[in-house]
């Protein structure tokens, strides 16, 4: 049996614990990204299905579809045993759990691996790592935006590219554990028991400000790591509180350093941390 499986959802708005899933596409692909089995469906999430202008998901093209309870099992059964694949796999894996949880049913996935994450640690020369510019990146055509059948096989291509990278960069790919992870109360977003520890470790030092070129850090300091990293922060993020330094998910004011292994990176929190002189 196949290790990967491609996942994208769309979702009537951005938060898990109130807006629903409207559509999930889950695509089985080997090593090379060859397509081996799909699943596809359109959801009734029962509500306002949100940004129509944006997914083209109209009150009466879901009229009539199944509720996710009716479709749970054969979506379990697909994902079974396999290894979630998703960009910003946090998103997807946070709406399925969601919507098993109002179901009364278990979550379909197990673990999950995010090619966001995964594209930062390959150093990727591109601008964005966004899905639509690593497409372009890999030659990967995409059809329809924000269709979950069409961006699950734009994924699938990408995902076989990133792993011909991985393999030539000696990268391995993060794959984490949904029981690894909590949700939280009003969001309903998972984030890793382990981070979400890391972030709330008391602050039990001054704020120590900046770090100065060429000197080194003080308890206090406020860490952000960028997604071009070569290790995953969640390997170090107890190291870093163990130091005295906080943990912090973006970049403030008080944010003294930002941690990036590619110094050529032009994107994201690499790309601003550098302007404001945090790297």
């Amino acid at each position: 049996m196949s290790g990967w499986v491609v996942v994208d959802v769309e979702t009537s708005g951005m938060r898990p614990s109130v807006d629903r899933v409207l559509s999930v596409a889950a695509v089985v692909i080997d090593d090379d990204g060859e397509v081996l089995e799909e699943f596809v469906t359109l959801l009734n999430p029962g509500v306002d299905p949100g940004p129509v202008h944006v997914h083209g998901l109209t009150p009466a093209l879901l009229a009539g579809k199944p509720r996710y309870a009716d479709v749970a099992a054969d979506l379990a059964r697909v994902l079974d045993g396999r290894t979630v694949v998703a960009h910003n796999a946090t998103f997807d894996a946070s709406f399925l759990a969601s919507e098993a949880r109002r179901a009364g049913l278990e979550p379909p996935l197990e673990q999950f691996l995010c090619t966001l994450d995964f594209a930062g640690r390959l150093h990727l020369s591109t601008a964005d790592l966004k899905l639509v510019t690593l497409a372009a990146h890999f030659g990967v055509e995409q059809r329809a935006a924000h269709d979950a059948h069409d961006d699950a096989l734009v994924l699938a291509g990408v995902f076989a590219g990133m792993l011909q990278v991985a393999a030539a960069k000696a990268v391995q790919p993060t794959v984490r554990r949904l029981d690894g992870m909590v949700a939280d109360p009003e969001t309903g977003f998972l984030v890793s028991r382990v981070w979400a520890e890391a972030l709330a470790a008391p602050r039990l030092w001054r704020p120590a400000g900046r770090l100065k070129r060429g000197g080194g850090l003080v308890q206090g300091m406020e860490v952000v790591f960028t997604q071009d990293v070569d290790r995953d922060p969640e390997e170090i993020a107890g190291l870093v509180v163990d130091a005295g330094l906080y943990l912090a998910d973006r970049i403030s004011s008080r944010t003294s350093l930002a941690v990036c292994d590619a110094p050529g990176a032009v994107r994201g929190r690499a790309a601003f941390a550098r302007k404001k002189g945090l790297e």
